[in-house]
């Protein structure tokens, strides 16, 4: 044999070892670095399954607890206890919405989920704000509170029964369930539980002075239930058909209607002290959109003066669903009181005033004695905040716990923002300081 060919054969079998035993350790690596991967994928997985279950444990948690607070709203009666509930359903609803975060959900999938939840704090942070300025619940407050109540114990039990099918390891966040429909849905993640309030700001000191007297029912005389049912009828012009329902006595003594006008279903209160007005509500979808908000506006205005409100104050208003809601103030000596505000709801397809809020109107509407102010305007805009540029003043009483204040509203801007100042036209001192801010809608004042 040739030696030259017998070493070649020998370091071509070498080589071939050589890679043999590499490519071995390549792949004893690849698979142990597979390996490693593999667990600590597993892991991974293990560590968002369970945040996936805990947030969706939570999350059925904290909506039965929002569903047990809004319960015990309607029946509590010191207000400590009220803001306390309010304030523990804020948390609730925060707590909630951090939870729906982290499900393999989509915005989209869970919206309607997320309206609510956000309608339901919202509405909650703003009746304890209100109780804690020394204002108190209205009637369309606990309307709203029977209907969160309901759509939270509806959301609370269906989250109960996907819980259920999630515990029996039902794959209920697979994309393929997303759409499907009935009892194998995500219903309610996906769909509203059901109808709930639509929150509608009102402007400054929306939520008035109600410390639960009616100065403006003092000393009027007890009308029976026929006395009630022809004021409401001369109030909605004497074509509507009436029906009476019963009585209730919150925020006061009221006999209850439901009513149709024209194309409007309505629910009305009428207070037994004065036969006096004191809500409307329609149930009544509005479609078409023919007038603008100031025709609008201008009919609230002139349903109101039709019926004895004397002179009025547009505060703000906003729109919604084809309805335009107004908030007046009543005028005294061309002074702005902000305690007797009025609110009106207005069909955009026709002008029909089919919503009605006096309470605070009822509340608070008495002739005041207003002294005179002691600073002037000009005093007035020399107060705001250096940042500020004074656009306009006027005398205003605006309330403050149990108590009322004459001051100047003195509008302002700063760069693109406008805000109101309220100086106490006695002190001088600065009582209040919101901001404007313009929607599509309308205004919100913060």
């Amino acid at each position: 044999m040739n030696p030259t060919y017998y070493v070649a054969q020998v370091r071509t079998r070498d080589w071939a070892r050589i890679l043999n035993v590499a490519l071995a350790a390549l792949l004893a690596g690849v698979l142990a670095y597979s390996t490693a991967q593999t667990a600590r994928l597993n892991e991974a997985n293990a560590r968002v399954s369970a945040m996936v279950q805990k947030a969706f444990y939570e999350t059925c948690e904290l909506t039965e607890g929002m569903s047990v607070n809004f319960r015990k709203l309607l029946v509590a009666g010191e207000t400590g206890q009220m803001q306390a509930l309010l304030n523990e359903t804020a948390l609730q609803t925060q707590g909630a919405l951090s939870n729906l975060a982290l499900l393999p959900l989509g915005q989209e999938t869970v919206s309607s989920t997320l309206k609510f939840i956000n309608q339901a704090g919202d509405f909650s942070t703003a009746l304890s704000a209100r109780l804690a300025n020394g204002g108190g619940l209205t009637a369309e407050d606990y309307d709203a509170l029977e209907r969160l109540s309901q759509t939270a114990a509806a959301f609370s039990v269906r989250m109960g029964r996907l819980l259920d099918r999630y515990e029996r390891g039902e794959a209920v966040f697979d994309a393929d369930d997303y759409e499907a429909t009935g009892e194998e849905s995500l219903y309610p993640l996906t769909g509203a539980a059901a109808d709930y309030p639509v929150l509608l700001y009102d402007g400054p000191f929306s939520d008035g002075r109600a410390d639960g007297e009616f100065k403006g029912l003092a000393g009027l005389a007890e009308v029976n239930e026929s006395g009630a049912r022809q004021a409401l009828s001369a109030f909605l012009g004497g074509s509507a058909a009436l029906e009476y329902t019963g009585t209730s006595s919150i925020p006061v003594d009221c006999y209850e209607y439901s009513a149709q006008l024209g194309g409007y279903a309505l629910t009305a209160g009428v207070t037994k002290a004065g036969g006096q007005v004191l809500y409307m509500l329609s149930d009544t979808p509005v479609e078409a959109v023919n007038l603008t908000d100031r025709q609008a506006v201008d009919a609230a205005r002139a349903f109101l003066m039709a019926r004895g409100y004397g002179e009025l104050e547009l505060s703000y208003s906003s729109r919604f669903d084809g309805i335009l809601t107004v908030n007046f103030a009543a005028v005294q000596n061309g002074v702005v009181l902000y305690p007797d505000l009025i609110k009106v709801q207005v069909s955009l397809a026709d002008g029909t005033v089919v919503g009605l809020e006096a309470a605070n109107y009822l509340m608070n509407h008495v002739p005041r004695q207003l002294a005179l102010p002691k600073l002037t305007e000009q005093d007035a805009t020399s107060r705001i905040g250096g940042a500020l540029t004074p656009l306009s003043a006027r005398l205003c009483v605006i309330p403050e716990n149990t108590s009322e204040h004459l001051c100047w509203e003195v509008r302002a801007s700063s760069g693109q923002d406008t805000f109101l100042v309220y100086i106490d036209a006695a002190s001088g001192i600065e009582r209040r300081l919101m901001q404007v801010i313009e929607g599509e809608n309308g205004s919100l004042v913060m």
